[in-house]
């Protein structure tokens, strides 16, 4: 990634970015998981339901990150003026 041209998709796809998730956020996939294989008999809706669910916990962690990460830069811009 060129430091000159700040690209959160380039960070986010980096290997050595780990995103973090909370025990609430896997056990809540968890719940999900357990749901489906007790109440849904088709293995491939089951998969599909998993698949979707966690492409939007995805998305919505990337818009979480980038909403603080931009919170952070204004807020360091903002005591750096005082």
């Amino acid at each position: 990634m060129d430091n000159n041209n700040f690209s959160f998709d380039e960070l986010l796809k980096n290997c050595s970015f780990v995103p973090y998730e909370s025990k609430a956020t896997i056990l809540s996939y968890d719940e999900l998981h357990k749901f489906l294989k007790e109440n849904i008999a088709d293995n491939d809706v089951t998969e599909e339901i998993e698949s979707l669910a966690s492409d939007h916990g995805c998305k919505n962690f990337d818009d979480g990150f980038k909403q603080g990460f931009c919170f952070a830069v204004k807020a360091i811009k903002f005591l750096m003026k005082i």
